[in-house]
Order: structure tokens, then sequence, then C-alpha cells
């Protein structure tokens, strides 16, 4: 079954603006011709893709399935434009690259300078947020690639984990925390205060369960979940909240003495960075150019 990449289009469409009127718009057609066009693409699925309400369509599991092939159809299309722009000398390479924001501190920028003193013309967008959110804008083909803390369970098999460099991960604390002048620290001395943490799926959030699993404690229920740094250091700057994240992070604030980690050794360990890209398929020459500064950027230990 061959599906017809236009019918997809209108489907996208639908799927991201949740109603037949505003995908025409977005697609440049009528209303009749957009709903001809999903019917078309129904008949030859022999499945519903849509439930109608007065409200909007909403999709139906067949949808959700479909959704992840058309946006994959559609970046690897996009891809093949580029490949041809850039042979032609028309275009000068974009790359869509997913990173945690650690590496926007350390690896981007050292990467990114070497890879434009040889490409100049090379365009980057840049996509932040945790590592399970990048891993699946990759499955997904959101992204060409991206770099993330080492899955602690890679079991995405559409995509392909190589292992980067190391980088520090500890307990911080504002700088007049109490914990910070407390005699013979301890791990359940941790336990007396609220902490602040990325969501659930982060591979800082496992440390964190690990740290006091090693201890046989049970782990404190954070009392605020953000994928933010920047809400993260927010809390812990204006309260007695910790935090666990890695160093480089808050490296401004703590040469500032705003910020520090808590001294406690087991509070502190390395945590691996990796590579994460479509298990299939190839990449762009700006794409592999890039992923190659980050990977060299990676081994060199004054980089990160």
């Amino acid at each position: 079954m061959t599906l017809n990449p236009r019918e997809l289009a209108a489907f996208l469409s639908i799927m991201r603006l949740g109603s037949i009127n505003s995908a025409a718009q977005s697609q440049g057609m009528t209303q009749p011709a957009l709903s001809r066009s999903l019917k078309r693409l129904e008949d030859r699925l022999g499945v519903p893709l849509f439930v109608r309400h007065s409200t909007g369509m909403e999709p139906t599991r067949f949808a959700r399935v479909l959704r992840d092939y058309a946006e994959l159809m559609e970046f690897e299309s996009d891809r093949v434009v580029e490949e041809i722009k850039l042979l032609n000398g028309a275009a000068t390479g974009l790359v869509r690259l997913g990173i945690v924001p650690s590496v926007a501190q350390t690896l981007l920028p050292r990467a990114l300078e070497r890879a434009r003193r040889q490409s100049p013309g090379i365009q980057v967008r840049v996509v932040e947020g945790s590592g399970d959110h990048m891993i699946a804008a990759v499955s997904r083909g959101e992204v060409d690639f991206a770099v993330v803390g080492m899955p602690h369970d890679p079991s995405d098999h559409t995509v392909s984990v190589t292992p980067l460099g190391m980088e520090g991960v500890c307990v911080a604390a504002r700088s007049g925390h109490p914990l910070m002048s407390k005699r013979d620290l301890t791990i359940d001395d941790l336990r007396a205060y609220p902490w602040a943490l990325p969501e659930k799926g982060n591979v800082i959030w496992y440390g964190f369960h690990a740290l006091f699993n090693r201890a046989y404690m049970e782990p404190p229920v954070p009392a605020v979940s953000s994928n933010s740094v920047l809400v993260l250091k927010s809390m812990v700057l204006n309260d007695d909240y910790l935090t666990m994240m890695t160093r480089v992070v808050f490296a401004i604030e703590e040469r500032e003495g705003l910020m520090a980690p808590v001294p406690l050794e087991a509070a502190s360990w390395e945590r691996r960075l990796a590579i994460a890209r479509r298990a299939t398929g190839t990449m762009l020459p700006a794409a592999r150019l890039l992923l190659r500064e980050l990977q060299e950027a990676g081994q060199d230990p004054a980089g990160i």
C-alpha cells in the first residue's frame, strides 16, 4: 500500500490544529477538499482516523499510530530537499539538535564554534529539554540527534545511544542553607528539607532515588517537580530547598557565592552523557559535521 503524501500532510494538519476548517486554511485548501482527502486516506487504510465532534476532531488510536509515521515521512522529505539544496550550493545546512541543559553551557558552544570554522553558514535549531523528552524527539524525527544523559533504561529500539563524556552531578543548596554548616552530615539529614527536582524519567531523577536507596532509605517526595533549570534554581536560591543537578548548570551562582554543593561526598556522582540518534537512516552533511565536533568535544575533559 502506498500512502499519498498530500493526504498525509492534510491528516497532520488536522492532528495539529484540531479542526477541518483550521487545517484547510493552513493547507490552502477548501474545507470540502480537505474532507475528501481525509476520507480517501481513511478508505485506503480501512479505519476511522477521527471522531467528529461539534468542537473539533478527536483522533482515534489509529490516528495516533499513523501520526508517528506521517511525521517521520514529513521530516525525511524535508531532509531530502535540504540535501539537494546543499549539493546545488543553494543552502547552508540546517541541523536540528536536542540537548539537556548542561550541554548548552559546555559542549555546544565549543562544538558549534569549531563546526562554523569549517562551514560558516551552518544553521542550528536547538531544542532543550529533559533527556527522556529529547530521546522521544529523536524517535519522532523532530531532531537529527540529541545529547542527553545516558538513559537509565534505553528501551526505544528506534533510537541508537552511544556514550559521550562524563559530567559531575551533586546535591546543591543555597550557600546559607543550614546543611552547609552542619557537622557530621549524613544522607538522612537530606530528608529533612523540601526538594525541587526534574520530573520522573530524567537521568538525574534516577540518581536522586539511587542516592537514598544505597543508604536503604525511602527517598523524600519532591515538593516541586520541573524540567526547567531556571525554576529549580529559583526555588533553591529563595528558600531551603535542595536539588540535584549537574554542577556546571549552577557554575555562575557558585562563583558568585549564591549556591554550592552540599558538603557530603555521597551526594556527588558522575553521569555519562550520550548521543541519541535514530537507529536507521542517514544524516545530512551539516548534522554529521556538528555530531563529529560534539563527539570530539565530549572526549576532551576540558570541554565538560
